[in-house]
């Protein structure tokens, strides 16, 4: 890989110069003997919110009011009275104390990047070192040990939170009985312990799911043919005999009796009570008992698999005769993950719906709290909401950029025929667009996922066709909010061929900058930057379309991968993410740059290296530009250049901006932080802690949730997140 050629001064005058000075000082007795104070810390920036509100998921600890959840935990309560939490979508084991405090027990780290080229996310280790896969259950055992279902295998965290592989072996399915050693595991749902310190562990590979594992660490398999569709769960009661999920019924299995019926059906669903025969059930989610061994169900209704908002989550006993009654319906809750049930009766459930994630507590008096997490209202429909600072509601606040006056244009993916904008105060107010002429593909829409704003305050964005090979557009909307097609790109990036693979997509402009002069720049998926004169007149300015590499050079000597964001510096000069899609490409994230004269050069970053995450001088340091971890999402890719949608958990791509000093900032979807690439090649990272999803305002580096755009005016840089619009007071 090539990189950019920069001066670097002469050290060796400045040392004869420091060490004569040092010799003189000595020489002439300077100083009184003590060691030199140590330099003051560097300064660091302010977090604070400008517009709009963070939602309540994502991944933070501290106090259980202001702890966060992406999706609600596996529970299991502690002979203390603590509850370990399985965290799959976090990819953590967490601990909420009776006292009220969430912690990180283990694991922690996000996913790295999907990549063919990428390990899979397991480690053993003490705490925080350690990585897990999917840890989708958990139980606890008396003395303390922690057990975790992780995808191929169980893990074991002692009570010095160091975690090792009970059984399984990682990355490999199979049903082999024996000692630990050899024994093998696939897809570990669910895991119970009873009262002889026997793990039971619920398979999802091969007709005999459960699994015995004794405390002699001998590996079995149960006599249980399984005869229902996945998923499933199940508890162990006192005598050990089995409690099973089985579809829509709830089945007793005991070596002596086999399988029996207890309640439900399995050809109908419903929420009716009644008896054994006549009960119905939705979606059973989880299965508990409580201090005297009396069984309940969380259930949902109507099924999960159902695509109405209206679910609703209950708490239903199940009687030794199998009489089915519903003790506690919960509301605001869309879906549940786990129940238990403490030494007072009280059932503890983590619930969720699409704005929030939490754990809560129903006391048999009929009291309730919230344990853990952000218990925030379902809105089937949320709508953007105008006003002041903390008031205003973005629906998905994608790119950004600002007006001459210090005004913020923020695209809401809630609406393609209105922009926001942000004042100077905080203020949000709408501006309604109107078409100067309605372009004939009425699915050629304004995608708000790149934004620009030239000398006379005229934004541009590119269109998002839902079709593809539907026309590729530059919008051009005036400050007044007449919005009309600037120029049709639709010649610049046809669809191509790479590597056996055939690359069609919706919406191929990721990047867009305006200069002073009125001039546009287009930053394609094919590889190629086009520029785009006030007339709509389009030139190559660099690369060549769908010819991808990474080469410096000039002008169609240039070779770029999939292209993401650009800004534009005080010179002229351009950056660009490349390296999206890297996945499949082969070609890792880059930052390139592109003098006025079409020159590139490679700023930072690996491209013979996979997407990830490291600090350091520019030809070492790794980026993640696309949010997109699993090879279900990256497979979806050649359809779009989203790389998954903004408002998830994962977020979408990365976005540049540069400040006056020649500084770049690049934002982090994937890790949830803020990268600096200073002008003399350092990376660091200056906002954010890498895998926590949330907000905590104040000092740097803080605590934020997938930041999508970005902007730099003054001393102050700006970056959309979930719902929000915030602000970072930069150190001088």
């Amino acid at each position: 890989m090539k990189t950019e050629s920069r001066q670097t001064p002469s050290v060796r005058s400045w040392l004869v110069v420091t060490l004569s000075l040092s010799l003189l000082a000595v020489s002439c007795g300077g100083g009184n003997g003590e060691d030199a104070a140590p330099p003051p810390p560097a300064p660091k920036g302010v977090l604070s919110m400008v517009a709009g509100a963070t939602q309540g998921t994502g991944y933070q600890d501290g106090a259980a009011a202001d702890a966060l959840f992406a999706a609600p935990p596996a529970l299991a309560l502690t002979s203390a009275g603590d509850l370990m939490l399985a965290d799959s979508t976090n990819q953590a084991v967490r601990k909420l104390t009776a006292s009220g405090t969430v912690s990180t027990v283990a694991g922690g780290q996000p996913p790295r990047p999907f990549s063919f080229a990428n390990p899979p996310n397991y480690a053993d280790g003490p705490g925080p070192a350690a990585r897990f896969d999917n840890p989708s259950a958990v139980v606890v055992d008396a003395t303390g040990n922690t057990y975790v279902a992780d995808n191929y295998t169980v893990r074991k965290i002692d009570s010095q939170g160091v975690v090792t592989t009970l059984a399984g072996k990682p990355g490999e399915c199979g049903i082999d009985d024996g000692p630990l050693q050899v024994a093998t595991l696939c897809g570990v749902d669910a895991l119970r312990l009873d009262g002889a310190g026997n793990l039971y562990v619920l398979s999802g590979g091969g007709d005999r799911p459960f699994r015995k594992i004794t405390p002699a660490g001998v590996v079995s398999t149960l006599p249980l043919e399984r005869k229902w569709n996945l998923p499933s769960t199940f508890v162990v009661d006192a005598s050990g005999a089995l409690f099973i999920v089985a579809g829509s019924t709830i089945q007793k299995y005991t070596p002596q009796g086999g399988l029996v019926h207890v309640a439900g059906s399995a050809d109908a669903r419903g929420n009716t009570d009644g008896d054994a025969a006549t009960a119905r059930f939705g979606t059973l989610l989880d299965l508990a008992l409580d201090a005297s061994g009396k069984l309940y169900a969380l259930d949902q209704y109507p099924p999960a698999y159902e695509t109405t908002q209206d679910h609703s989550i209950a708490v239903r006993r199940i009687g030794e005769d199998g009489t089915v009654s519903t003790v506690l319906r919960i509301p605001d809750a869309q879906t549940a993950k786990s129940l238990v049930i403490d030494a007072n009766g009280s059932f503890i459930v983590s619930l969720g719906n699409s704005r929030s994630a939490w754990i809560q507590k129903f006391r048999l008096d009929g009291t309730t709290s919230v344990l853990a997490g952000k218990a925030t209202p379902y809105d089937p429909k949320p709508v953007p909401v105008d006003g002041p600072g903390s008031q205003a509601r973005f629906i998905a606040p994608l790119a950004m950029a600002f007006t001459k006056a210090g005004a913020l244009y923020v695209g809401d993916a809630s609406s393609i025929t209105t922009l926001r904008k942000v004042g100077s105060d905080g203020s949000t107010s709408t501006l309604p667009l109107t078409w100067d002429t309605v372009p004939t593909e009425v699915q050629s829409r304004p995608s708000w996922r790149a934004m620009a704003v030239d000398g006379n305050d005229n934004l541009y964005t590119a269109s998002h066709a839902w079709v593809p090979n539907q026309p590729s557009y530059v919008y051009k909307i005036t400050p007044q909010g007449t919005i009309r097609v600037l120029a049709d790109l639709s010649p610049w990036f046809p669809p191509f061929e790479y590597a056996g693979r055939s690359y069609k997509y919706g919406g191929p402009v990721n990047g867009l900058v305006a200069d002073a002069a009125g001039n546009v720049y287009a930053a394609g998926v094919n590889g190629t930057i086009v520029k785009i004169n006030p007339q709509g007149t389009a030139s190559l300015l660099a690369g060549s379309a769908g010819v991808l590499g990474h080469q410096d050079g000039q002008g169609s000597a240039a070779r770029f991968s999939v292209l993401g964001n650009m800004t534009l510096d005080a010179d002229g000069n351009l950056y660009v993410v490349d390296g999206l899609h890297d996945a499949f490409t082969g070609i890792g994230p880059t930052i390139r740059k592109i003098t006025p004269a079409g020159v590139v050069s490679t700023v930072a970053g690996r491209a013979d290296l996979p997407a990830g995450y490291v600090d350091g001088p520019a030809a070492r340091a790794q980026f993640t530009v696309a949010g997109y971890s699993t090879l279900l999402i990256a497979a979806t890719l050649p359809w779009g250049t989203d790389f998954d949608d903004f408002r998830t958990t994962w977020g979408g791509t990365a976005s540049l901006a540069a400040d006056a000093k020649g500084n770049l900032y690049l934002t982090d979807p994937r890790y949830s932080v803020i990268r600096k690439i200073a002008k003399d090649g350092q990376v660091s990272t200056v906002v954010g802690q890498a895998g926590r999803k949330g907000f905590l305002a104040g000092e740097a580096p803080g605590i934020i949730h997938t930041p999508v755009s970005i902007a730099v005016r003054d001393s102050k840089l700006f970056f959309s997140t979930r719902n929000a619009v915030v602000q970072v007071t930069l150190p001088q």
